[in-house]
C-alpha cells in the first residue's frame, strides 16, 4: 500500500543521506489546484512523511531541510507550521513569479507569510540567480537580514557572473 511505499522512500533516503550531514527535500508542485478536503489531504499526507522522515533523520544525528514553494505561490499544499517544526530548516524558493528580477514586494510577502508560522531561525531565503541582477541581488540579501533570517540559498550558482560574485561577496559580509 502507500504507507508502505512511503516508508520504503524513508529508507532508501535514509542510507543514501548516511554519507551526508543532512538531507534536502525538494518536492514542488504539491496543491497547484487543489482545494478544500483534497487540498488537505495533500497537505496532510506530505505532513506525515516529513515527520517521518525527520524523525528518522534525527534518530541517525542528521539535519532535514525542505525546500518549499513560497507561501504566496499558486502551490498551496505546503503546511509551512507543521512543516517548520518537523525540518531544521525551511529554504523559501522566492522566486518563479513571472516578472525578473523577482519583485522584492512579493518576496517580502513569502517571507512575512512563512514567518507567521515558522521562526526566522529555521527560514532561508531561496534566491534564483537567472532571476536577478547585481542590484536586485542587494536586494534580496538585504530582505533576509532585514527579517533576520537564518540565511540565503541560492539556485544555480554556475549562473553567477563575476560582478553579481563580487556584489555578493560585498553585500554578505557588508553590515547593508
Amino acid at each position: 500500500g502507500s504507507e508502505e511505499a512511503v516508508f520504503n522512500a524513508v529508507i532508501n533516503i535514509m542510507k543514501e543521506a548516511s554519507l551526508y550531514g543532512g538531507i534536502n527535500l525538494d518536492f514542488e508542485g504539491l496543491g497547484y489546484r487543489e482545494e478544500g478536503e483534497v487540498l488537505a489531504a495533500t497537505r496532510e499526507a506530505f505532513n506525515g512523511f516529513v515527520r517521518l522522515l525527520a524523525d528518522q533523520a534525527h534518530q541517525a544525528g542528521l539535519k532535514l531541510t525542505l525546500t518549499l514553494h513560497p507561501p504566496n505561490s499558486v502551490y498551496r499544499g505546503y503546511d509551512y507550521r507543521a512543516l517548520g517544526e518537523a525540518a531544521d530548516r525551511i529554504i523559501i524558493m522566492a522566486y518563479d513569479y513571472g516578472p525578473k528580477p523577482e519583485p522584492e514586494k512579493l518576496v517580502v510577502e513569502a517571507v512575512e507569510q512563512a514567518l507567521a508560522q515558522v521562526p526566522s531561525e529555521k527560514l532561508v531565503l531561496g534566491i534564483s540567480i537567472p532571476s536577478e541582477n547585481p542590484e536586485s541581488l542587494v536586494a534580496k540579501v538585504g530582505i533576509a537580514k532585514r527579517y533576520r533570517l537564518s540565511g540565503i540559498a541560492l539556485w544555480r550558482l554556475g549562473l553567477l557572473s563575476e560582478e553579481m560574485w563580487n556584489t555578493l561577496r560585498h553585500v554578505v559580509t557588508s553590515g547593508r
